[in-house]
């Protein structure tokens, strides 16, 4: 059971979407579910935001430069469309929590406010696609 969890934990560090669904596979009640995806999609935004802007020049060693300039200009867009409430509430769902806060850490001057704004996505995303998740199990 608490490896499970662990599990869960870790993979919400990598992404909402990745780690629902595993722990629906797990068999792990979806409170919990939702619970270890918060904390580790937290947690994961924390580290990226404590470390600041470094960590575009360390996503650009793994990431191929033109994938990375179309995520990027993709994310400007949203900056000037929505603003920082925006950004970080929706691109959290669309592109995760991890790679939301790491560009917008270098687009925005507010750090703080994109990080209120990226756990405040990563909290209600999460508790919207686990229910969605369990209503979807409970029909079939």
């Amino acid at each position: 059971m608490y490896g499970s969890l662990i599990l869960v934990l870790f993979l919400g560090v990598l992404g909402i979407w990745k780690s629902i669904p595993v722990g629906f596979l797990l068999d792990v009640h979806p409170v919990m579910v939702c619970l270890m995806t918060i904390l580790g999609g937290s947690l994961g935004v924390l580290v990226i935001y404590f470390i600041g802007t470094n960590v575009k020049s360390f996503l650009l060693k793994f990431i191929k430069p033109g994938k990375m300039a179309k995520k990027e200009h993709r994310l400007k867009e949203f900056l000037e469309k929505y603003g920082i409430p925006g950004l970080g509430f929706f691109s959290t769902l669309i592109m995760g929590p991890g790679l939301t806060m790491a560009l917008g850490i270098t687009l925005v001057n507010s750090h703080a406010k994109l990080l209120i704004w990226v756990i405040a996505g990563v909290v209600v995303w999460s508790i919207l696609l686990t229910f969605i998740g369990q209503v979807g199990i409970s029909i079939f």
